[in-house]
Parts: C-alpha cells; sequence; structure tokens
C-alpha cells in the first residue's frame, strides 16, 4: 500500500476505542432486546393454559404484529383462540407498543427431545445354544469367555429363580 507524504496510518490504539465502544452498544441493544422478549414471552404465556408453555415462542413485535413461533399446526390453530386475550394483556402494558394481530407461523421450537428408553433384547434359546457351541470352538480365552457370558442371557435361563 502506498502512503502519501505527510499522511500517517491509524495507530493501532486509535482504532481500539471505538470498536470498543461499538461492542459496548451492541452488548446493551442485544441485552435490552432480551429482556423484552422474556417479559413479552412472561405475558403471553400468562394469558395461555399450562399445556400450551411449553409449544411457543414468542419472537417479538413487528408492524404492530405479535409474532408467535409454534411447533404444530395444531398449536397454531389453538393458539388463534387466544388471540384477543393476547392482544388485550399486551395493550394493556403501557411499556409495551400496540398490537392489532397476532400472527402464528409454524417452526419446529429448539428444545430436548428426551428419547425412549431402548427395550432390553431377548436372547432366545436357540441362539444361547449356538452362541455357547461358537464359544466352544474358539481358542481366544476372552473371546470365549465373552461369548459364553452372553450365552447366559437366555429368555429360559432368565425366567427360572
Amino acid at each position: 500500500m502506498l502512503q502519501e507524504a505527510g499522511s500517517e496510518l491509524p495507530l493501532k490504539g486509535s482504532i481500539q476505542l471505538p470498536m470498543q465502544s461499538l461492542t459496548n452498544k451492541l452488548s446493551q441493544h442485544i441485552l435490552a432486546k432480551t429482556r423484552f422478549l422474556r417479559q413479552l414471552q412472561k405475558l403471553v404465556t400468562s394469558c395461555l393454559p399450562l399445556d400450551c408453555h411449553e409449544h411457543i415462542q414468542v419472537t417479538g413485535i413487528r408492524e404492530n404484529q405479535l409474532i408467535i413461533l409454534t411447533d404444530s399446526p395444531v398449536w397454531q390453530t389453538r393458539l388463534r383462540l387466544y388471540s384477543p386475550t393476547m392482544i388485550d394483556a399486551i395493550n394493556q402494558q403501557d411499556s409495551l407498543p400496540m398490537v392489532n394481530r397476532v400472527k402464528i407461523r409454524l417452526s419446529p421450537l429448539q428444545r430436548e427431545i428426551e428419547k425412549p428408553a431402548p427395550e432390553p433384547r431377548n436372547l432366545s434359546d436357540n441362539s444361547a445354544r449356538i452362541i455357547a457351541q461358537t464359544a466352544s470352538a474358539i481358542d481366544d480365552t476372552g473371546l470365549q469367555a465373552a461369548l459364553y457370558k452372553l450365552s447366559q442371557r437366555s429368555e429360559q435361563k432368565k425366567k427360572k429363580p
């Protein structure tokens, strides 16, 4: 890069101050937005039955519309029934913008899905017998012991006290 006579490149320290200020302002804006959304989420869920709470996420207010995400068309339809209640609750709050409509969009909500515990598998008596026969023909003692142990897990042996 060519430099004109008499001009200097900006010093590293002079860039850091405006960047820190910008970062500070962005952090404050994000925190304020987060507080606003929490307040809105709390207010909206207070208007709804408990079984609706885990199926909604308030995303904000845009152009006098409350925007809500839900995870299925069934909940979308059910939430529409509560639209007037949500609008009234928001409009009673002086600290919130006026709302005249609720827009409910479909989107899978981010939450942990509980996986059911796998059912224990049963080993048939015939399979247990074949595994034991295989174990008797193997020279490796570690593998042989593991196969014998596996063959002991048959249905018939579990039923015996």
